[in-house]
């Protein structure tokens, strides 16, 4: 029989860490509360040092105001802030904090120091240990605020167990830091990461220096920018080429009133404008900051207010989609033309082939070549067969590129080739597909070719995919793709398997990094390539396919069908040569 527990007052440090629970996941949140106490108190130069991605200690030093020696004590106790006096003020905030819970939180899961002085006053340091101020003395500080986390989640184990890599943590830090960089004016970043400068920006450097700095110089090149004003929404931004596309949204910086948002409303709107002009199942680049009335935004709908409810939603996305699609219309005539037209122009480069949804249409496109391939009337049909059938044995000399199997012809996407069994059709870019997929096996690798460029590929990619390809570059080289970092957000690909053209290997990556992270393992990673590579299709315009292939495709078993369920072979039959 269960006892009764009587209800009871929690203590304030149980509060807090409660509280931690969900302002505070680890140490991205961290530097992102601090560095948001640090744009509210009016710094203009901010400066983040990282040990550990975050985990091993947090220092954030800024030039803002400072606080007073008696405010410290305050604001570590929950709900303190100055920004706002009753609930109604958080519609018309200009603030990124409100709610006074990140200062108290953070200092109840970690071991904290602050230091901090007002403009005419000496400093002052204080030493807090789960949320209790162990030491106040004066200090030297010039006008600012450094606060310094250390051992965090020392006190509160089981959340510590939850915590992701250093790896992981670093990536997210880097990514809070350019969000603030693209969303901030005036205001100069630096972040020093294991003893490191990894990011230096100046504050005098302007919307587009930090564009280019955050998102690269290739995205850069047939950007658009965009500033417009309509029924009180500005839009600003810079707007990604129709060629220059990712398979995820992962290239998408949204910003309201200067405050990072994640918004799929926003992002659909903004894919509607680009509509015809990218290939199926891609999705545009852009940095797009909103400016709306503050009485039109809510922010106080989640925790670390990373979402946003907006009054006038369908006027605000109207606004949007309006404006993207007449500055997309500045090269003259590029809405007028059809998707087709769009495919087939030189102006706007598109990628070689499209991402499918399943398999089943590239069997569904075998299925229907198989039937047009043997549309012949019954005349032409019996001369074939009369000419296939009056050659004589076939001697070893015939099986020129393999013992098994002779290549006889290609027919635009497919190619016939013989062996005892009879004559069969391979679906070529099935084939190269399967044969790829069975190369990145580790335990199949060195039966498959790889080769060396003679010009490297330079691949273009964001921050999160930079942060993957670093992480998992010595596996991808172990399977004959050879892959180095040579600049921030360039690598250069200077060997591949034989069997995946140039472009395709590109798309196939930029897809693999876009749905892996920095923490996945091998096991994880295999069953990742399958997956993103299933979602792949090989061009459709690359016609030419190595005899030498044949040989691999038969050493494997000559499939029917792909690991994908994709058709790859297929058994010319009498059948298929009778009259319907």
């Amino acid at each position: 029989m269960s006892t009764r527990r009587p209800i009871q007052l929690l203590d304030p440090l149980t509060i807090n860490q409660i509280a931690a629970g969900e302002v505070i996941e680890n140490s991205v949140s961290v530097v992102k509360e601090l560095i948001e106490n640090s744009l509210d108190a009016g710094a203009d130069e901010i400066e983040i040092e990282t040990l550990g991605g975050g985990q091993g200690a947090i220092i954030i030093r800024d030039n803002g105001c400072g606080f007073r020696a008696e405010d410290i004590p305050i604001a570590l106790q929950r709900h303190a802030t100055s920004k706002i006096r009753e609930f109604s003020d958080i519609f018309s905030l200009n603030s990124f904090g409100f709610r006074g819970e990140a200062l108290p939180s953070i200092a109840s899961i970690s071991k904290m120091e602050i230091q901090s002085s007002i403009e005419g006053d000496e400093g002052v340091r204080t030493v807090i240990h789960g949320g209790d101020i162990v030491s106040c003395e004066p200090c030297a500080r010039q006008l600012g605020t450094t606060v310094i986390v250390n051992s965090l989640f020392y006190n509160v184990p089981v959340r510590r167990g939850f915590q992701k890599s250093m790896q992981s943590d670093r990536l997210g830090i880097r990514k809070l830091i350019e969000n603030r960089i693209l969303s901030t004016a005036n205001i100069g970043w630096s972040w020093i990461s294991e003893g490191h400068h990894e990011i230096q920006i100046a504050k005098q450097q302007g919307f587009q220096e930090r564009v280019a700095y955050v998102m690269g110089d290739h995205f850069m090149q047939d950007a658009l920018t965009i500033d417009k004003e309509a029924n009180g929404v500005r839009i600003v931004g810079v707007l990604g080429s129709p060629s220059f596309h990712r398979p995820t949204r992962q290239g998408q910086k949204i910003f309201i009133n200067d405050r990072p948002i994640e918004s799929l409303f926003i992002s659909k709107k903004v894919g509607d404008a680009y509509a015809l002009l990218l290939p199926l199942h891609r999705y545009p680049v852009f940095v797009l900051k909103l400016y709306l009335p503050s009485s039109w935004c809510d922010f106080n709908v989640h925790p670390q207010k990373i979402e946003a409810r907006i009054l006038k939603e369908e006027l605000v996305g109207d606004c949007i989609k309006e404006a993207i699609v007449e500055t997309l219309a500045c090269p003259p005539g590029i809405l007028c033309r059809t998707h087709q037209e769009i495919e087939e122009s030189d102006s706007v480069p598109l990628p070689m082939f499209r991402m499918l949804e399943t398999s089943d249409v590239q069997e569904e496109e075998s299925v229907e070549f198989d039937q047009n391939l043997f549309a012949y009337s019954s005349e032409d049909v019996s001369l074939e067969k009369q000419e296939y059938t009056s050659r004589g044995p076939k001697s070893q000399m015939d099986w020129i590129y393999s013992s098994d199997v002779r290549f006889l012809t290609s027919l635009g996407r497919v190619v016939l080739a013989e062996d005892l069994e009879g004559v069969h059709i391979i679906f070529t870019a099935a084939a190269r597909k399967h044969l790829f997929f069975l190369s990145l096996m580790q335990e199949n690798s060195r039966m498959y070719q790889s080769q060396a460029l003679l010009i490297p590929l330079r691949l273009q990619v964001t921050p999160e995919e930079a942060f993957f390809f670093s992480h998992h570059g010595r596996t991808l080289c172990d399977l004959g793709i050879e892959i180095s970092q040579v600049g921030p957000c360039v690598f250069s690909i200077e060997s591949t398997p034989t069997v995946i053209g140039e472009e395709e290997l590109k798309e196939w990556l930029l897809l693999l990094a876009a749905r892996g992270s920095t923490d996945i393992n091998s096991e994880a990673l295999t069953a990742l390539m399958k997956e993103t590579l299933t979602q792949a299709t090989f061009s459709k315009h690359q016609h030419v396919f190595d005899v030498s292939w044949l040989k691999l495709l038969w050493s494997v078993g000559k499939p029917e069908k792909g690991f994908d369920g994709a058709r790859i072979r297929r058994l010319i039959l009498d059948s298929d040569f009778m009259e319907g």
